[in-house]
């Protein structure tokens, strides 16, 4: 009688269950891209849905002004931000693996993201702590990076200046940002950000928590919004910071005058689409609907909603801002790509898939390069596209 495995039979036995295990693993990463990539269709026609009922209300599609430049050569710093240069020798590289292709990479994602889907706004009173530990958790992670900041990173003076650095946008402290009140170009200074979010979503409820003063003296704001009129009477409001006071009031006659506005309660014919659909800090429930996918919460530096931009230069301390925000995901936890050329009676919507890179529908290949190509279409191969017709 047998009292035991021979060696090669314990060999055979390990290799039956490696073998199994490799197997179920390659299994499971195929049905979690499935999921991924149903997820991502279910929400496109979601928001294609929202985009119809747009359409039929107002006659064109979201009028996304561009915020950026379309040109796939404009350089980007390392925020990813674009600068007034113009780089086209990077898409005359000779091999795909150089770094070259990261660099156009960055640019090409820049120019995609020219009529962005997300919209963007500071942050709501209440959130001053919660930013602090945000902006100190930044600062520790810049310090880690040599010898060099090491007096950095015991100094308190500095330590201060860097959380100040950082606007929550719920304070008066808007001193650094009075040289650039008057701007509007989103690629120097982005207190708002306006994209196709803000037009699907009543943006008087949604960006209007912020600290006053950024929407009664910031033409990022006035400048690109026209004060309502009180739906029940018909007048006028007198100010933004009327608007702002029904907006976030307790009242529910207050809320009434500002979710009724036409603009505004235009809305609430396609909310219903965007419920548990949205990426967001905290909840957001409008007309009734709670839009949230239930991935924001606690604020915390790897969270999808948070943004930084550094409008006084990309290695500066100052004039940096936390923004609060909204968008709608893919499968794959990134934004889906718009685009709708003036006069707006057309649209694409896209998701860059499971490698996260794109092209820009409007630019024709054909000047690139033959690795350039073969690194584009290596790109696009996995794009999730719908168009409107």
């Amino acid at each position: 009688m047998r009292k035991a495995f021979t060696l090669i039979e314990m060999m055979i036995v390990v290799t039956i269950i490696v073998v199994l295990m490799t197997i179920t693993f390659r299994l499971s990463k195929i049905g979690q891209g499935a999921d991924a990539r149903t997820r991502t269709v279910t929400r496109m026609q979601k928001l294609e849905n929202c985009l119809s009922g747009y359409h039929a209300a107002f006659g064109s599609y979201p009028p996304v002004k561009l915020h950026g430049s379309r040109d796939i050569y404009s350089q980007v710093d390392r925020h990813g931000i674009q600068t007034d240069e113009r780089n086209e020798s990077l898409w005359g590289w000779t091999s795909i693996g150089e770094d070259a292709e990261y660099r156009a990479w960055a640019q090409v994602n820049a120019a995609c993201k020219s009529q962005p889907v997300d919209c963007r706004f500071p942050y709501p009173d209440g959130y001053s702590k919660k930013i602090d530990k945000v902006s100190e958790e930044m600062r520790r992670r810049a310090n880690t990076g040599g010898k060099r900041y090491e007096k950095y990173t015991q100094s308190e003076d500095i330590r201060q200046k860097l959380i100040a650095g950082f606007d929550d946008g719920c304070t008066r402290n808007v001193g650094r940002h009075s040289q650039h009140k008057d701007e509007i170009d989103w690629r120097n200074v982005q207190l708002f950000k306006f994209g196709l979010m803000s037009f699907l979503l009543p943006r008087y409820l949604v960006m209007m928590n912020g600290d006053d003063v950024f929407f009664s003296e910031y033409k990022q704001w006035t400048g690109n919004n026209v004060i309502p009129s009180d739906p029940f009477t018909g007048n006028s409001f007198s100010s933004w910071d009327q608007v702002k006071q029904f907006s976030g009031g307790s009242s529910s006659v207050d809320l009434a005058k500002v979710a009724n506005v036409p603009s505004q309660a235009i809305c609430a014919r396609w909310m219903p689409n965007l419920e548990g659909t949205c990426r967001a800090n905290h909840d957001y429930s409008l007309f009734g609907i709670n839009i949230c996918d239930g991935s924001g919460g606690e604020l915390n530096v790897e969270n999808v909603g948070i943004e930084v931009f550094s409008p006084a230069g990309e290695d500066s301390s100052a004039n940096q801002y936390i923004l609060d925000g909204i968008s709608v995901c893919d499968g794959w936890n990134q934004d889906f790509y718009y685009y709708s050329p003036a006069p707006y009676q057309t649209y694409t919507l896209w998701s860059a898939g499971s490698n996260g890179r794109t092209f820009p529908p409007w630019i024709s290949r054909k000047g690139l390069s033959s690795k350039a190509n073969e690194c584009v279409s290596l790109w696009i191969h996995d794009d999730i596209v719908q168009m409107a017709h």
